[in-house]
């Protein structure tokens, strides 16, 4: 190790402490001259416009992004705000929708309960009456109507008021409507039912007092028996399952129901067979004994009426006898026949007062179905307070799917005696007849409807009797009976709306006679009458001298919306053509009345609003 002596280490720390001042004091090292900056451009004031400008433009460009941008989240926001609305609001129905659904179930439920808590009540105490009181079987219609916007008032028969709110006339029902049912499908009109029933083991007894409110105005009501009736039944099996059978059916006030024949537009023996009664004798009774088995049936029964004897001029009791059967021959096919005998009264002419007018006929009816139950009119009907009942008689058209059909025919003869217009003093036989065959078929959803119909002319005015009245057609007139052929289709959609067509064509029945027609208010000479009835009122048109009856041809679209279970929107829309269309003109007013051609061409419409319950 080298060992320092004091002094050196003195001149050492001296040398170090002045080493820093030494490095200052040396000169320093050349420095590279910094590099010159350029100057800065001078901008024109056209140039600085055009940069502030593009500047500008840049802002407003991006403040308009900006805008979009928050519109489209503005946007995005409201509409999922509606979505959630809506699905907010369809919970809130569909909620109100199950809570409703669920209360009609728990009131059917408890309807349901008490009714067999009621029968469990009426087994323990051997109490099995029971019934109910309402009104079923109501129609309202308000309908826009005008028969022939083509017509003035008075230039057809019956005339067009126009344009109006109300029930349509004649005209606005064409002779293929309303087949099978006396009403026209126009009518506001119900039925006040007072309804007992009783059963126990293998009796059972129905009663019902039926008022039928016909059509109301403003300050009237017309009411009418509807077919009050008494019914009571022997079963073989009390729990009916065995359809057999044995019933006895009474009518105190109006047997209307129990007629004969099928087709109601061909049906007979009704009340229309009495049209003389007495005023204090308007009652027309009538019973009815029928046994019931499981492929057939038959039946046997009578009716009265007093009528005035014009003999006498005395009251005088009438009756009639009636009887009929049926039996399915197959599943697919059956057979029907019924006929009956009825006593008039007398004779209205003088030459054969002494003479009663007797009525007497047979219908047969042969029915082939698949799918489709044999159908008879519903005012042949037993009306019953049972609200099921009614239901199914105004329920929708049901479309099950496939192929469903239905094919009737029948005939009827009728013999009557009426005065003989060719032996004075003596009656006749007057032979009418009358036959139909009606088709329907069901594919899907689509309605097939086919009619065709015959009826003669002694036929049609059988309930009158004749024209002229109580006497058989002279050999002179000449007579040509009434057809007509129909064809239907419709297309239903959803079991809402149904649009149909039906085309028809019409031969009249015609009466021609040499001196004229009776009742005429023209001269007397040849005329031809055109005689129709379609809907229980005989129409009469009489042709000018030397002319005759031509075909009538019809076509009615249709459209109907069902909504609810007992409302519908109905609109026809129809033409015709009818070229027995004539009026009464004469020239001055002591001037004889003439025949004249009317309006050949029928163009109408009626509107509806329907509810059916």
């Amino acid at each position: 190790m080298v060992r320092l002596s004091r002094s050196s280490l003195s001149l050492v720390l001296a040398a170090l402490a002045l080493a820093p001042a030494l490095a200052v004091a040396q000169p320093a090292a050349r420095r590279p001259a910094p590099t010159p900056v350029p100057a800065a451009p001078t901008l024109t004031e056209e140039q600085a416009r055009q940069i502030a400008a593009e500047a500008a433009a840049a802002a407003v460009a991006t403040e308009r992004e900006r805008m979009a941008t928050e519109l489209a989240a503005q946007q995005a926001a409201d509409t999922a705000a509606l979505v959630a609305a809506q699905a907010e609001l369809k919970a809130y129905v569909d909620q109100q929708a199950a809570d409703a659904a669920a209360a009609k179930q728990a009131a059917d439920a408890a309807a349901a309960a008490a009714v067999e808590d009621q029968k469990a009540k009426d087994d323990a105490s051997g109490d099995y009456l029971r019934g109910r009181e309402g009104f079923t079987d109501t129609r309202l219609n308000f309908t826009l109507t005008n028969e022939n916007m083509l017509a003035k008032p008075g230039e057809t028969i019956p005339s067009v008021p126009g344009w109006r709110f109300g029930r349509p006339n004649q005209l606005g029902t064409l002779f293929f409507d309303n087949y099978d049912t006396r009403f026209s499908g126009f009518e506001t009109m119900s039925n006040a039912i007072m309804y007992r029933h009783y059963q126990k083991d293998h009796t059972e007894v129905e009663a019902a007092f039926v008022v039928r409110i016909n059509e109301a105005g403003p300050d009237k009501i017309e009411l009418s028996d509807a077919g009050s009736y008494i019914l009571a039944s022997w079963w073989k099996d009390p729990e009916h399952k065995d359809p057999s059978r044995y019933t006895v059916t009474v009518f105190p006030v109006s047997g209307d129901r129990f007629r004969l024949g099928y087709s109601y537009r061909l049906s007979w023996g009704g009340n229309d067979e009495y049209r003389r009664t007495v005023p204090q004798y308007k009652a027309l009774p009538a019973i009815k004994l029928q046994a019931d088995r499981g492929k057939g049936y038959v039946f046997v029964g009578a009716k009265s009426a007093v009528v005035l004897d014009t003999e006498t001029a005395e009251a005088q009791s009438t009756y009639a006898f009636l009887a009929g059967a049926g039996y399915d021959v197959t599943p697919m096919l059956r057979a029907e026949i019924n006929g009956g005998y009825f006593n008039r009264g007398s004779n209205e002419l003088e030459e054969v007062q002494s003479e009663d007018v007797h009525l007497y006929g047979a219908s047969v009816q042969l029915s082939a179905h698949q799918g489709m139950p044999v159908q008879s009119s519903i005012d042949y009907k037993l009306y019953k307070y049972d609200p099921e009942r009614i239901g199914r008689v105004f329920q929708k058209a049901k479309y099950p799917g496939g192929l469903q059909w239905l094919a009737m025919a029948e005939g009827t003869y009728l013999g009557q005696t009426l005065a003989d217009p060719e032996k004075s003093g003596s009656t006749t036989v007057q032979p009418a007849f009358a036959g139909d065959l009606n088709v329907r078929a069901v594919l899907d959803r689509t309605r097939i409807r086919v009619d065709l119909q015959y009826r003669d002319l002694a036929y049609i005015l059988h309930t009158v009797p004749s024209l002229p009245t109580y006497k058989d057609f002279p050999d002179a007139y000449q007579r040509a009976p009434n057809f007509f052929a129909a064809v239907g289709v419709d297309q239903n959609f959803d079991s809402k709306l149904t649009l149909g067509v039906i085309l028809g064509v019409e031969l009249p029945a015609t009466l021609t006679s040499p001196s004229g027609i009776a009742g005429s208010l023209t001269e007397q000479g040849k005329s031809t009458a055109v005689i129709r009835n379609n809907g229980g009122q005989t129409l009469i048109t009489v042709l000018p001298e030397g002319e005759d009856a031509a075909a009538t041809v019809a076509v009615k679209g249709s459209a109907q919306y069902d909504f609810g279970d007992i409302f519908a929107v109905l609109v026809d829309v129809f033409y015709v053509y009818d070229p027995n269309q004539t009026r009464l003109k004469r020239n001055g007013a002591e001037d004889t009345f003439q025949y004249e051609f009317g309006e050949f061409n029928q163009l109408g419409t009626n509107v509806t609003l329907q509810a059916k319950f």
